[in-house]
């Protein structure tokens, strides 16, 4: 049984079981995807799932294919409108957050020197005890996550707002989506069904 994962620049170990070492290549793409914002993970999620939803509701064999292709559609739709909103709402909150801790004022004050709390190093050590050495985390480490705290800050706020825009925006929003590409593929199909 796995019972700690622990990983450095260059290899991942499986606590009991013998080190993997990455390749040159693995590392290279492992410290680019390190710097990718919620923005970029939402893309990569949502391209993957557009790309293969659909396709996997397409050959499900356990319903008709009228269904599998409304199913299909559906999924697609579902994608485009989810990414398209995640994209903008946590696009939006994390310029928001990052604007509010650059600004001079008392609240931009405040966030900045909440901020700093929480990346100092003996709280960090407090916090993570015995681990916390094996980070190897010098002050630099420290200053980078420093400056990525607007953008957690940015994420966690777009987050409790998609729960409600989920409702209030997606939904909706795929319904119609749906609606307008299910007429499209039907349009297709009966066309192809009178020159056929």
């Amino acid at each position: 049984m796995i019972t700690k994962i622990q990983s450095t620049n260059n290899t991942i170990s499986f606590h009991a079981l013998k080190p993997i070492v990455l390749g040159e290549k693995a590392q290279k793409f492992l410290s680019k995807t390190s710097d990718f914002s919620s923005v970029h993970q939402r893309i990569a999620i949502g391209t993957f799932a557009f790309l293969i939803q659909p396709l996997i509701d397409l050959n499900n064999k356990d319903v008709d294919k009228d269904t599998s292709k409304v199913s299909a559609v559906r999924s697609a739709s579902k994608a485009v409108v989810g990414t398209a909103t995640g994209i903008v709402i946590r696009g939006g909150c994390m310029k928001l957050a990052e604007r509010k801790f650059a600004k001079k004022d008392a609240a931009g004050n405040i966030l900045r020197e909440a901020g700093k709390a929480i990346i100092d190093p003996e709280k960090v050590k407090k916090i993570f005890g015995k681990g916390f050495d094996s980070l190897n985390l010098d002050q630099k480490a420290l200053n980078n996550a420093f400056n990525r705290v607007p953008l957690v800050v940015g994420t966690l706020a777009a987050l409790g707002i998609m729960v409600a825009t989920n409702f209030l925006i997606d939904a909706p929003l795929t319904c119609k989506l749906t609606e307008k590409l299910s007429n499209i593929v039907k349009g297709k199909q009966s066309g192809g069904n009178k020159n056929g």
